[in-house]
């Protein structure tokens, strides 16, 4: 029996990336992809990739979208315009998780 990888992160949340070539690009997570472990982000341009030419066909232009890994990103606070660290709290038998930098809920 194969154990799903636990994430801090999940669809829709607000994230910064933190490496790579988009470093920087803010933006709200589309789709999670466990086997993976990576992450489609609104807003990020698909990349090209082109086909090769075969005898009886030409090339073709195929764009992918851009994935990119969970360890490349970290959720993004708006209020304080900073990307922090996830942490866990119960409140009245909840868990909630919060921004440890800010300490404000998400």
């Amino acid at each position: 029996m194969k154990m799903k990888k636990k994430t801090r992160i999940k669809i829709g949340d607000l994230i910064k990336v933190i490496s790579g070539n988009q470093k920087g690009f803010v933006g709200k997570i589309n789709n999670i992809l466990q086997k993976s472990q990576a992450v489609l982000i609104d807003g990020i341009p698909s990349r090209i990739k082109y086909s090769k030419k075969s005898v009886d066909s030409e090339t073709k232009k195929l764009e992918k979208p851009t994935l990119i890994h969970i360890s490349n990103v970290m959720l993004h606070d708006t209020e304080t315009n900073t990307s922090s660290k996830i942490g866990y709290k119960l409140i009245d038998n909840v868990k909630k998780r919060y921004f440890k930098k800010s300490g404000k809920l998400i």
